[in-house]
Protein backbone atom coordinates (compact mmCIF):
# COMPACT_ATOMS: atom_id res chain seq x y z
CA UNK A 1 0.00 0.00 0.00
CA UNK A 2 2.65 2.35 1.00
CA UNK A 3 4.25 1.91 -2.87
CA UNK A 4 1.24 3.01 -4.29
CA UNK A 5 1.04 5.47 -2.20
CA UNK A 6 4.03 6.49 -3.31
CA UNK A 7 3.84 5.90 -6.68
CA UNK A 8 0.82 7.72 -6.84
CA UNK A 9 2.36 10.60 -4.80
CA UNK A 10 5.06 10.20 -7.25
CA UNK A 11 2.80 10.57 -10.24
CA UNK A 12 1.29 14.01 -9.06
CA UNK A 13 4.54 15.18 -7.97
CA UNK A 14 6.98 18.34 -9.86
CA UNK A 15 8.69 15.12 -11.60
CA UNK A 16 5.94 14.01 -12.91
CA UNK A 17 6.95 14.33 -16.71
CA UNK A 18 7.40 12.83 -20.06
CA UNK A 19 10.90 14.40 -19.83
CA UNK A 20 11.51 12.82 -16.39
CA UNK A 21 12.52 9.88 -16.97
CA UNK A 22 14.92 8.29 -20.33
CA UNK A 23 13.81 5.13 -22.01
CA UNK A 24 15.89 2.04 -20.46
CA UNK A 25 16.51 -1.53 -21.77
CA UNK A 26 15.19 -4.67 -19.64
CA UNK A 27 16.69 -5.13 -16.42
CA UNK A 28 18.62 -1.64 -16.55
CA UNK A 29 18.49 0.53 -13.66
CA UNK A 30 17.68 4.41 -14.18
CA UNK A 31 17.54 6.96 -11.30
CA UNK A 32 14.47 8.81 -10.69
CA UNK A 33 12.58 10.62 -8.20
CA UNK A 34 9.24 9.12 -9.08
CA UNK A 35 8.06 7.52 -6.11
CA UNK A 36 8.45 10.69 -3.60
CA UNK A 37 12.05 10.32 -3.49
CA UNK A 38 15.21 9.82 -5.70
CA UNK A 39 15.72 6.61 -6.65
CA UNK A 40 16.60 4.29 -9.12
CA UNK A 41 13.76 2.05 -10.85
CA UNK A 42 15.08 -1.10 -11.94
CA UNK A 43 13.76 -2.50 -15.27
CA UNK A 44 12.24 -5.76 -15.38
CA UNK A 45 11.40 -7.52 -18.82
CA UNK A 46 10.41 -3.80 -19.70
CA UNK A 47 8.88 -2.99 -16.55
CA UNK A 48 9.75 -0.93 -14.15
CA UNK A 49 9.72 -1.60 -10.14
CA UNK A 50 10.87 0.83 -7.46
CA UNK A 51 13.39 -0.02 -5.18
CA UNK A 52 11.33 -1.58 -3.14
CA UNK A 53 9.99 -3.57 -5.57
CA UNK A 54 6.30 -3.07 -4.80
CA UNK A 55 5.22 -0.45 -7.43
CA UNK A 56 5.69 -1.23 -10.86
CA UNK A 57 5.57 1.53 -13.69
CA UNK A 58 4.28 -0.17 -16.57
CA UNK A 59 4.91 2.78 -18.71
CA UNK A 60 7.87 5.29 -18.56
CA UNK A 61 5.16 8.02 -20.03
CA UNK A 62 3.18 9.34 -17.44
CA UNK A 63 -0.53 8.93 -18.49
CA UNK A 64 -2.06 11.54 -15.59
CA UNK A 65 -0.25 15.14 -17.21
CA UNK A 66 -1.53 17.21 -14.99
CA UNK A 67 -2.97 15.11 -12.09
CA UNK A 68 -1.66 16.26 -8.90
CA UNK A 69 -1.76 14.38 -5.37
CA UNK A 70 -5.05 16.21 -4.24
CA UNK A 71 -6.74 15.20 -7.22
CA UNK A 72 -5.75 11.71 -7.16
CA UNK A 73 -6.45 11.68 -3.05
CA UNK A 74 -9.88 12.78 -4.08
CA UNK A 75 -10.32 10.40 -6.73
CA UNK A 76 -9.71 7.84 -4.83
CA UNK A 77 -11.79 8.87 -2.02
CA UNK A 78 -14.74 9.25 -4.28
CA UNK A 79 -14.08 5.25 -5.85
CA UNK A 80 -13.84 3.84 -2.72
CA UNK A 81 -17.08 2.63 -0.95
CA UNK A 82 -15.01 2.23 2.11
CA UNK A 83 -14.93 5.07 4.99
CA UNK A 84 -11.76 6.72 4.02
CA UNK A 85 -10.33 10.00 6.17
CA UNK A 86 -6.70 11.90 5.31
CA UNK A 87 -4.59 13.44 7.73
CA UNK A 88 -1.81 15.57 8.40
CA UNK A 89 1.72 14.81 9.51
CA UNK A 90 -0.18 16.32 12.97
CA UNK A 91 -2.77 14.68 12.58
CA UNK A 92 -5.29 17.59 11.04
CA UNK A 93 -8.26 15.92 9.00
CA UNK A 94 -7.59 17.24 5.61
CA UNK A 95 -10.14 14.62 3.47
CA UNK A 96 -13.34 12.17 4.81
CA UNK A 97 -15.38 10.37 2.17
CA UNK A 98 -19.27 10.16 2.76
CA UNK A 99 -18.79 6.81 4.29
CA UNK A 100 -16.53 7.87 6.90
CA UNK A 101 -18.66 10.58 7.55
CA UNK A 102 -21.82 8.36 8.10
CA UNK A 103 -19.71 5.54 9.93
CA UNK A 104 -18.32 7.84 12.37
CA UNK A 105 -21.88 9.88 12.27
CA UNK A 106 -20.31 13.29 11.09
CA UNK A 107 -21.57 15.46 8.49
CA UNK A 108 -19.67 18.17 6.27
CA UNK A 109 -18.00 20.82 8.20
CA UNK A 110 -18.00 19.37 11.46
CA UNK A 111 -14.15 17.66 10.78
CA UNK A 112 -12.97 21.56 9.95
CA UNK A 113 -10.16 22.16 11.99
CA UNK A 114 -10.44 18.99 13.96
CA UNK A 115 -7.37 16.59 14.91
CA UNK A 116 -7.74 12.94 14.86
CA UNK A 117 -6.70 12.65 18.14
CA UNK A 118 -8.72 14.77 20.23
CA UNK A 119 -11.68 12.32 19.14
CA UNK A 120 -12.44 9.02 20.54
CA UNK A 121 -14.32 7.32 18.72
CA UNK A 122 -11.72 4.58 17.84
CA UNK A 123 -8.06 3.75 19.11
CA UNK A 124 -6.23 6.39 17.64
CA UNK A 125 -2.63 5.01 18.90
CA UNK A 126 -2.60 3.18 16.02
CA UNK A 127 -2.32 5.95 14.16
CA UNK A 128 0.04 7.71 15.87
CA UNK A 129 2.23 4.21 15.91
CA UNK A 130 2.14 5.00 11.82
CA UNK A 131 3.51 8.66 11.75
CA UNK A 132 6.14 7.50 14.00
CA UNK A 133 7.06 4.52 12.03
CA UNK A 134 6.03 5.59 8.70
CA UNK A 135 5.19 1.78 8.07
CA UNK A 136 1.67 0.86 6.98
CA UNK A 137 -0.85 -1.42 9.53
CA UNK A 138 -2.79 -3.63 7.62
CA UNK A 139 -6.06 -5.10 8.18
CA UNK A 140 -6.11 -4.68 12.20
CA UNK A 141 -9.58 -5.39 13.66
CA UNK A 142 -11.26 -3.06 15.85
CA UNK A 143 -14.86 -1.28 17.32
CA UNK A 144 -15.81 1.99 16.62
CA UNK A 145 -18.51 3.30 19.06
CA UNK A 146 -21.25 5.46 17.74
CA UNK A 147 -24.07 6.72 19.12
CA UNK A 148 -23.94 3.88 21.52
CA UNK A 149 -23.79 1.66 18.68
CA UNK A 150 -20.75 -0.74 18.36
CA UNK A 151 -19.22 -1.42 15.05
CA UNK A 152 -16.47 -3.92 13.66
CA UNK A 153 -14.09 -2.50 11.26
CA UNK A 154 -11.00 -4.16 9.63
CA UNK A 155 -8.61 -0.94 9.86
CA UNK A 156 -6.11 -0.31 7.40
CA UNK A 157 -2.95 2.87 7.88
CA UNK A 158 -0.54 3.87 5.40
CA UNK A 159 1.67 6.83 5.37
CA UNK A 160 1.56 9.50 2.82
CA UNK A 161 5.30 10.90 1.28
CA UNK A 162 5.72 13.72 -0.42
CA UNK A 163 8.34 13.95 -3.12
CA UNK A 164 11.70 14.23 -1.16
CA UNK A 165 9.90 11.08 0.88
CA UNK A 166 9.14 13.62 3.57
CA UNK A 167 6.21 12.49 5.52
CA UNK A 168 3.35 14.47 4.82
CA UNK A 169 0.62 12.52 6.35
CA UNK A 170 -1.71 9.36 6.61
CA UNK A 171 -4.40 7.44 5.16
CA UNK A 172 -6.73 5.24 7.31
CA UNK A 173 -9.21 2.91 5.52
CA UNK A 174 -11.90 1.65 7.52
CA UNK A 175 -14.08 -1.72 6.51
CA UNK A 176 -17.27 -2.31 8.36
CA UNK A 177 -16.97 -5.82 9.23
CA UNK A 178 -19.71 -6.27 11.86
CA UNK A 179 -21.65 -8.57 9.53
CA UNK A 180 -18.44 -11.10 9.35
CA UNK A 181 -17.82 -10.68 13.05
CA UNK A 182 -21.18 -10.66 13.74
CA UNK A 183 -21.15 -14.27 11.72
CA UNK A 184 -18.05 -15.47 12.97
CA UNK A 185 -19.12 -14.38 16.74
CA UNK A 186 -22.35 -16.15 15.95
CA UNK A 187 -20.52 -18.91 14.62
CA UNK A 188 -18.24 -18.82 18.28
CA UNK A 189 -21.55 -18.15 20.55
CA UNK A 190 -23.03 -21.18 18.67
CA UNK A 191 -19.91 -23.32 19.33
CA UNK A 192 -19.88 -22.04 23.17
CA UNK A 193 -23.55 -23.17 23.45
CA UNK A 194 -23.21 -26.30 22.24
CA UNK A 195 -19.79 -26.74 23.64
CA UNK A 196 -21.52 -25.21 27.27
CA UNK A 197 -25.10 -27.32 26.41
CA UNK A 198 -23.25 -30.04 25.92
CA UNK A 199 -21.45 -30.18 29.16
CA UNK A 200 -24.29 -29.07 31.69
CA UNK A 201 -26.11 -31.90 29.71
CA UNK A 202 -23.18 -34.41 30.51
CA UNK A 203 -23.68 -33.25 34.28
CA UNK A 204 -27.36 -33.53 34.24
CA UNK A 205 -26.82 -37.35 32.64
CA UNK A 206 -24.36 -37.88 35.50
CA UNK A 207 -26.38 -35.97 38.24
CA UNK A 208 -29.60 -38.63 36.53
CA UNK A 209 -27.61 -42.07 36.71
CA UNK A 210 -26.37 -41.35 40.54
CA UNK A 211 -29.93 -40.59 41.47
CA UNK A 212 -30.91 -44.01 38.94
CA UNK A 213 -28.71 -45.95 41.53
CA UNK A 214 -29.93 -44.59 44.37
CA UNK A 215 -27.69 -41.72 45.40
CA UNK A 216 -29.53 -38.67 46.66
CA UNK A 217 -26.57 -36.83 47.32
CA UNK A 218 -25.87 -35.27 44.68
CA UNK A 219 -25.56 -31.22 44.43
CA UNK A 220 -27.06 -29.94 40.83
CA UNK A 221 -25.19 -26.81 40.76
CA UNK A 222 -24.71 -25.11 37.04
CA UNK A 223 -21.48 -23.75 35.96
CA UNK A 224 -21.34 -20.35 34.81
CA UNK A 225 -20.36 -20.38 31.20
CA UNK A 226 -17.46 -18.77 29.90
CA UNK A 227 -19.05 -16.25 26.94
CA UNK A 228 -21.16 -13.64 27.98
CA UNK A 229 -23.80 -13.44 24.99
CA UNK A 230 -27.44 -13.43 25.26
CA UNK A 231 -28.07 -16.71 23.94
CA UNK A 232 -25.42 -18.90 26.50
CA UNK A 233 -26.94 -16.35 29.11
CA UNK A 234 -30.57 -17.62 28.83
CA UNK A 235 -29.29 -21.46 28.51
CA UNK A 236 -27.35 -20.55 31.80
CA UNK A 237 -30.64 -19.14 33.77
CA UNK A 238 -32.92 -22.17 32.20
CA UNK A 239 -30.37 -24.79 33.08
CA UNK A 240 -30.22 -22.35 36.27
CA UNK A 241 -33.50 -23.22 37.06
CA UNK A 242 -33.70 -26.65 35.83
CA UNK A 243 -30.91 -27.76 38.50
CA UNK A 244 -32.76 -25.66 41.38
CA UNK A 245 -35.84 -27.40 40.38
CA UNK A 246 -33.85 -30.39 40.49
CA UNK A 247 -32.02 -29.73 43.54
CA UNK A 248 -35.55 -29.13 45.42
CA UNK A 249 -36.92 -32.37 43.74
CA UNK A 250 -33.41 -34.31 45.20
CA UNK A 251 -34.05 -32.65 48.76
CA UNK A 252 -37.54 -33.36 48.85
CA UNK A 253 -36.87 -37.07 47.91
CA UNK A 254 -34.27 -37.32 50.19
CA UNK A 255 -36.26 -35.71 53.24
CA UNK A 256 -39.01 -38.41 52.04
CA UNK A 257 -36.59 -41.34 52.07
CA UNK A 258 -35.05 -40.44 55.51
CA UNK A 259 -38.11 -39.80 56.92
CA UNK A 260 -39.10 -43.25 55.42
CA UNK A 261 -35.81 -44.77 56.91
CA UNK A 262 -36.37 -43.43 60.53
CA UNK A 263 -39.93 -44.60 60.34
CA UNK A 264 -38.97 -47.81 59.08
CA UNK A 265 -36.34 -47.72 61.75
CA UNK A 266 -39.55 -46.82 64.79
CA UNK A 267 -40.86 -49.40 62.97
CA UNK A 268 -39.06 -51.96 63.54
CA UNK A 269 -38.75 -50.67 67.50
CA UNK A 270 -42.39 -50.58 67.51
CA UNK A 271 -42.44 -54.27 66.02
CA UNK A 272 -39.75 -55.38 68.50
CA UNK A 273 -41.23 -53.22 71.70
CA UNK A 274 -44.50 -55.13 70.19
CA UNK A 275 -43.21 -58.63 70.09
CA UNK A 276 -41.49 -57.89 74.06
CA UNK A 277 -44.80 -56.72 75.44
CA UNK A 278 -46.81 -59.44 73.63
CA UNK A 279 -44.38 -62.14 75.39
CA UNK A 280 -44.75 -59.56 78.70
CA UNK A 281 -48.58 -60.08 78.50
CA UNK A 282 -48.82 -63.92 77.22
CA UNK A 283 -45.93 -64.68 80.71
CA UNK A 284 -48.46 -61.93 82.74
CA UNK A 285 -51.56 -63.66 81.54
CA UNK A 286 -50.13 -67.01 82.09
CA UNK A 287 -49.26 -65.88 85.85
CA UNK A 288 -53.31 -64.41 85.74
CA UNK A 289 -54.39 -67.82 84.72
CA UNK A 290 -52.37 -69.59 87.19
CA UNK A 291 -53.78 -67.06 90.04
CA UNK A 292 -56.96 -67.28 88.34
CA UNK A 293 -56.90 -71.09 88.77
CA UNK A 294 -55.50 -70.98 92.19
CA UNK A 295 -58.66 -68.45 93.24
CA UNK A 296 -60.53 -70.58 91.27
CA UNK A 297 -59.19 -73.51 93.52
CA UNK A 298 -59.64 -71.57 96.99
CA UNK A 299 -62.77 -70.38 96.16
CA UNK A 300 -64.20 -74.02 95.31
CA UNK A 301 -62.01 -74.83 98.88
CA UNK A 302 -63.61 -71.69 100.61
CA UNK A 303 -66.88 -72.89 99.72
CA UNK A 304 -66.43 -76.66 100.77
CA UNK A 305 -65.11 -74.64 104.02
CA UNK A 306 -68.66 -72.63 104.41
CA UNK A 307 -70.53 -75.67 103.58
CA UNK A 308 -69.02 -77.18 106.54
CA UNK A 309 -69.22 -74.66 108.49
CA UNK A 310 -72.60 -73.94 108.07
CA UNK A 311 -73.15 -77.69 108.99
CA UNK A 312 -71.12 -77.31 112.01
CA UNK A 313 -73.32 -74.45 112.76
CA UNK A 314 -76.02 -76.04 111.98
CA UNK A 315 -75.00 -79.02 114.48
CA UNK A 316 -73.98 -75.89 117.26
CA UNK A 317 -77.64 -74.92 116.29
CA UNK A 318 -79.09 -77.89 117.32
CA UNK A 319 -76.27 -78.39 120.13
CA UNK A 320 -77.26 -75.55 121.65
CA UNK A 321 -81.17 -76.11 121.01
CA UNK A 322 -80.11 -79.79 123.31
CA UNK A 323 -78.23 -77.83 125.97
CA UNK A 324 -81.67 -74.93 126.21
CA UNK A 325 -83.88 -77.86 126.44
CA UNK A 326 -81.70 -79.95 129.17
CA UNK A 327 -81.68 -76.71 131.18
CA UNK A 328 -84.96 -76.37 131.45
CA UNK A 329 -85.53 -80.07 132.07
CA UNK A 330 -82.31 -79.77 134.68
CA UNK A 331 -84.31 -76.26 135.81
CA UNK A 332 -87.73 -77.98 135.99
CA UNK A 333 -86.22 -80.97 138.38
CA UNK A 334 -83.61 -78.83 140.39
CA UNK A 335 -87.17 -76.33 141.35
CA UNK A 336 -88.62 -79.93 142.32
CA UNK A 337 -85.73 -80.97 144.39
CA UNK A 338 -85.50 -77.41 145.70
CA UNK A 339 -89.35 -78.02 147.03
CA UNK A 340 -88.55 -80.98 148.42
CA UNK A 341 -85.92 -80.02 150.20
CA UNK A 342 -87.65 -77.41 151.67
CA UNK A 343 -90.56 -79.96 152.12
CA UNK A 344 -87.85 -82.40 154.00
CA UNK A 345 -86.28 -79.36 155.76
CA UNK A 346 -89.60 -78.70 157.91
CA UNK A 347 -90.76 -82.07 157.96
CA UNK A 348 -87.10 -83.04 159.42
CA UNK A 349 -87.61 -79.72 161.99
CA UNK A 350 -91.18 -81.87 162.65
CA UNK A 351 -89.40 -85.14 162.91
CA UNK A 352 -86.98 -83.17 165.36
CA UNK A 353 -89.56 -81.52 167.50
CA UNK A 354 -91.18 -85.26 167.79
CA UNK A 355 -88.24 -86.98 168.72
CA UNK A 356 -87.69 -83.85 171.90
CA UNK A 357 -91.61 -85.46 172.43
CA UNK A 358 -90.61 -89.23 172.26
CA UNK A 359 -88.09 -88.42 175.24
CA UNK A 360 -91.38 -88.71 177.30
CA UNK A 361 -92.51 -91.99 175.34
CA UNK A 362 -91.02 -94.70 174.03
CA UNK A 363 -93.98 -95.69 172.25
CA UNK A 364 -94.29 -92.48 170.42
CA UNK A 365 -90.60 -92.55 169.94
CA UNK A 366 -90.92 -96.20 167.93
CA UNK A 367 -93.91 -95.18 166.45
CA UNK A 368 -91.78 -91.65 165.49
CA UNK A 369 -88.68 -93.93 164.44
CA UNK A 370 -90.92 -95.47 162.04
CA UNK A 371 -91.67 -92.38 160.59
CA UNK A 372 -88.40 -91.15 160.72
CA UNK A 373 -87.54 -94.57 159.18
CA UNK A 374 -89.67 -93.61 156.06
CA UNK A 375 -88.29 -90.25 156.12
CA UNK A 376 -84.87 -91.27 155.72
CA UNK A 377 -86.65 -93.50 152.50
CA UNK A 378 -87.87 -90.11 150.96
CA UNK A 379 -84.36 -88.16 151.88
CA UNK A 380 -82.79 -90.80 150.19
CA UNK A 381 -84.53 -90.35 147.32
CA UNK A 382 -83.89 -86.78 147.48
CA UNK A 383 -80.12 -87.66 147.66
CA UNK A 384 -80.50 -89.97 144.71
CA UNK A 385 -82.46 -87.54 142.28
CA UNK A 386 -79.78 -84.82 143.56
CA UNK A 387 -77.20 -87.27 142.96
CA UNK A 388 -79.21 -87.61 139.38
CA UNK A 389 -79.25 -84.01 138.68
CA UNK A 390 -75.72 -83.95 139.18
CA UNK A 391 -74.80 -86.42 136.93
CA UNK A 392 -77.12 -84.47 134.09
CA UNK A 393 -75.84 -81.49 135.16
CA UNK A 394 -72.03 -82.99 134.42
CA UNK A 395 -73.18 -84.33 131.49
CA UNK A 396 -74.50 -80.88 130.45
CA UNK A 397 -71.17 -79.48 131.30
CA UNK A 398 -69.04 -82.03 129.37
CA UNK A 399 -71.25 -81.12 126.72
CA UNK A 400 -70.61 -77.39 126.54
CA UNK A 401 -67.65 -78.18 126.80
CA UNK A 402 -67.24 -80.22 123.59
CA UNK A 403 -69.53 -77.53 121.89
CA UNK A 404 -67.46 -74.44 123.45
CA UNK A 405 -64.51 -76.62 121.30
CA UNK A 406 -65.70 -76.35 118.45
CA UNK A 407 -66.94 -72.87 118.61
CA UNK A 408 -63.74 -72.10 118.95
CA UNK A 409 -63.13 -68.14 120.03
CA UNK A 410 -67.03 -67.53 120.55
CA UNK A 411 -67.76 -70.40 123.30
CA UNK A 412 -65.06 -69.38 125.89
CA UNK A 413 -67.04 -67.73 128.06
CA UNK A 414 -69.48 -70.78 127.67
CA UNK A 415 -66.53 -73.11 128.68
CA UNK A 416 -66.37 -70.85 131.72
CA UNK A 417 -69.93 -71.15 132.95
CA UNK A 418 -69.36 -75.33 132.07
CA UNK A 419 -66.69 -75.64 134.21
CA UNK A 420 -68.31 -73.79 137.13
CA UNK A 421 -71.53 -76.12 136.32
CA UNK A 422 -69.15 -79.14 136.51
CA UNK A 423 -67.90 -78.22 139.55
CA UNK A 424 -71.18 -77.32 141.41
CA UNK A 425 -72.64 -80.47 140.24
CA UNK A 426 -69.76 -82.38 141.39
CA UNK A 427 -70.07 -80.61 145.14
CA UNK A 428 -74.27 -81.32 144.34
CA UNK A 429 -72.81 -84.79 143.67
CA UNK A 430 -70.12 -85.18 146.51
CA UNK A 431 -73.15 -83.63 149.19
CA UNK A 432 -75.73 -85.89 147.96
CA UNK A 433 -73.08 -89.12 148.38
CA UNK A 434 -72.80 -87.56 151.80
CA UNK A 435 -76.51 -87.23 152.54
CA UNK A 436 -76.61 -91.33 151.25
CA UNK A 437 -73.50 -92.09 153.81
CA UNK A 438 -75.63 -90.82 156.02
CA UNK A 439 -78.82 -91.83 155.34
CA UNK A 440 -77.54 -95.28 155.64
CA UNK A 441 -76.25 -94.55 159.12
CA UNK A 442 -79.64 -92.94 160.22
CA UNK A 443 -81.00 -96.58 158.65
CA UNK A 444 -78.72 -98.13 160.85
CA UNK A 445 -79.89 -96.70 163.63
CA UNK A 446 -83.26 -96.95 163.21
CA UNK A 447 -83.43 -100.27 162.86
CA UNK A 448 -81.02 -100.86 166.67
CA UNK A 449 -83.69 -98.13 167.45
CA UNK A 450 -86.33 -101.06 166.44
CA UNK A 451 -84.67 -104.05 167.98
CA UNK A 452 -84.91 -102.49 171.17
CA UNK A 453 -86.92 -99.65 172.75
CA UNK A 454 -84.43 -99.18 176.05
CA UNK A 455 -81.85 -98.05 173.93
CA UNK A 456 -84.51 -95.50 172.37
CA UNK A 457 -84.10 -93.05 174.93
CA UNK A 458 -80.25 -93.41 174.08
CA UNK A 459 -80.21 -92.41 170.83
CA UNK A 460 -83.30 -90.25 170.16
CA UNK A 461 -80.62 -87.24 171.86
CA UNK A 462 -77.73 -88.96 169.27
CA UNK A 463 -80.97 -88.79 166.18
CA UNK A 464 -82.12 -85.52 167.39
CA UNK A 465 -77.84 -84.39 166.43
CA UNK A 466 -78.30 -86.46 163.63
CA UNK A 467 -81.17 -84.83 162.67
CA UNK A 468 -80.76 -81.49 162.81
CA UNK A 469 -77.39 -82.72 160.85
CA UNK A 470 -79.44 -83.45 157.92
CA UNK A 471 -81.62 -80.58 158.55
CA UNK A 472 -78.12 -78.78 157.89
CA UNK A 473 -77.46 -80.69 155.18
CA UNK A 474 -80.87 -80.08 153.51
CA UNK A 475 -80.25 -76.44 153.88
CA UNK A 476 -76.70 -77.06 152.12
CA UNK A 477 -78.22 -79.47 149.29
CA UNK A 478 -80.87 -76.71 148.85
CA UNK A 479 -77.76 -74.21 148.23
CA UNK A 480 -76.40 -76.39 146.24
CA UNK A 481 -79.74 -76.89 144.59
CA UNK A 482 -80.35 -73.26 144.26
CA UNK A 483 -76.30 -72.70 142.75
CA UNK A 484 -77.32 -75.24 140.74
CA UNK A 485 -80.02 -73.61 139.38
CA UNK A 486 -78.57 -70.17 139.17
CA UNK A 487 -75.76 -72.21 137.14
CA UNK A 488 -78.69 -73.40 134.54
CA UNK A 489 -79.88 -70.48 134.51
CA UNK A 490 -76.67 -69.17 133.29
CA UNK A 491 -76.19 -71.74 130.97
CA UNK A 492 -79.27 -71.10 129.43
CA UNK A 493 -78.45 -67.31 129.09
CA UNK A 494 -75.16 -68.58 127.11
CA UNK A 495 -77.24 -70.61 125.41
CA UNK A 496 -79.28 -68.13 123.90
CA UNK A 497 -76.25 -65.95 123.40
CA UNK A 498 -74.56 -69.05 121.97
CA UNK A 499 -77.66 -69.57 119.57
CA UNK A 500 -77.61 -65.63 118.27
CA UNK A 501 -73.94 -65.99 117.66
CA UNK A 502 -74.25 -69.38 115.76
CA UNK A 503 -77.09 -67.51 113.85
CA UNK A 504 -74.93 -64.32 113.14
CA UNK A 505 -72.00 -67.27 111.87
CA UNK A 506 -74.49 -69.04 109.98
CA UNK A 507 -75.54 -65.33 108.38
CA UNK A 508 -71.71 -65.00 107.93
CA UNK A 509 -71.24 -68.52 106.03
CA UNK A 510 -73.96 -67.99 103.78
CA UNK A 511 -72.59 -64.47 102.37
CA UNK A 512 -69.75 -65.76 102.05
CA UNK A 513 -71.42 -68.72 100.20
CA UNK A 514 -72.73 -66.52 97.95
CA UNK A 515 -69.73 -64.38 97.62
CA UNK A 516 -67.82 -67.57 96.88
CA UNK A 517 -70.40 -68.18 93.70
CA UNK A 518 -69.94 -64.32 92.83
CA UNK A 519 -66.28 -65.06 93.02
CA UNK A 520 -66.03 -68.30 90.86
CA UNK A 521 -68.84 -66.15 88.39
CA UNK A 522 -66.02 -63.61 88.22
CA UNK A 523 -62.83 -66.17 87.85
CA UNK A 524 -64.98 -67.96 85.08
CA UNK A 525 -65.56 -64.53 83.11
CA UNK A 526 -61.55 -63.65 84.14
CA UNK A 527 -60.70 -66.84 82.39
CA UNK A 528 -62.91 -66.37 79.32
CA UNK A 529 -61.05 -63.09 79.17
CA UNK A 530 -57.85 -64.21 79.21
CA UNK A 531 -58.41 -66.77 76.54
CA UNK A 532 -59.93 -63.92 74.63
CA UNK A 533 -56.49 -61.67 75.60
CA UNK A 534 -54.31 -64.86 74.68
CA UNK A 535 -56.21 -64.95 71.38
CA UNK A 536 -55.08 -61.18 71.21
CA UNK A 537 -51.88 -61.34 72.08
CA UNK A 538 -51.45 -64.11 69.20
CA UNK A 539 -52.59 -61.80 66.90
CA UNK A 540 -50.09 -59.12 67.91
CA UNK A 541 -47.34 -61.39 68.22
CA UNK A 542 -48.10 -62.50 64.41
CA UNK A 543 -48.86 -58.97 63.20
CA UNK A 544 -45.47 -57.86 64.95
CA UNK A 545 -43.33 -60.56 63.02
CA UNK A 546 -45.14 -58.95 60.01
CA UNK A 547 -44.26 -55.58 60.26
CA UNK A 548 -40.71 -56.71 61.13
CA UNK A 549 -40.44 -58.45 58.14
CA UNK A 550 -41.99 -55.14 56.36
CA UNK A 551 -39.39 -52.62 57.88
CA UNK A 552 -36.60 -55.56 57.67
CA UNK A 553 -37.72 -55.27 53.77
CA UNK A 554 -38.30 -51.80 53.82
CA UNK A 555 -34.89 -51.33 55.42
CA UNK A 556 -33.19 -53.50 52.52
CA UNK A 557 -35.08 -50.77 49.91
CA UNK A 558 -33.65 -48.22 51.37
CA UNK A 559 -29.88 -49.22 51.70
CA UNK A 560 -29.50 -48.84 48.32
CA UNK A 561 -29.96 -44.81 48.48
CA UNK A 562 -27.27 -42.62 49.93
CA UNK A 563 -28.67 -40.37 51.86
CA UNK A 564 -26.12 -39.74 54.62
CA UNK A 565 -23.68 -36.81 53.56
CA UNK A 566 -26.47 -34.92 50.77
CA UNK A 567 -24.30 -32.97 48.85
CA UNK A 568 -21.29 -34.18 49.84
CA UNK A 569 -20.73 -37.33 47.53
CA UNK A 570 -18.16 -37.55 44.66
CA UNK A 571 -18.94 -35.77 41.42
CA UNK A 572 -21.42 -33.66 43.50
CA UNK A 573 -19.45 -30.31 43.34
CA UNK A 574 -20.69 -28.41 40.53
CA UNK A 575 -19.36 -29.32 36.81
CA UNK A 576 -16.37 -27.03 35.44
CA UNK A 577 -15.99 -26.01 32.07
CA UNK A 578 -13.23 -27.76 30.34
Amino acid sequence: MRNLVTGLVGLTGPAASADSSTESGPNETEETTVGGHTGDWESVDGALLDPTGDVERVSAETPFGEATAESIIVSYLQGSTDPIFVIDAEGNFTHSNAECRDLFGRVPGELLEKNLFDLDEADNSVMKEVLETEESIQNLEGVVEVDDETIYVSRTFFPLFDADGELTGAIEINRNVSERVEAVNRQETLEQYQAYQQEVVESFQRWMDRLSDGDFTIDPTIPEPEGDSEEIQEAYDRFSTMAADLSTAVDTIHDALAEVRHNSEQLSEISDTLVDAAEETSSATVEIDRASQAVDSKTSEQAEQAAVAEENVSNLSAAIEEITANAGTIEQRASEASDRTDQGATEAETALERMAESMSASEETVTQIQTLQERMGTIGEMAELVSDIADQTNLLAVNANIEAARADGTGDRFAVVAQEIKRLADESKETAEGISSDLEGIQSDVEETVETVERANTTVETSAEAVDGIVDHIEEIDDAVQETDQGIQNIARAAEDQAADAQAVQDIVTDLSKRSAEIDDRMDAVSTNIDQQTDTIDRMAEISESIDEMAAEMETRLGRFDLETAGKGPDSAAPQPS
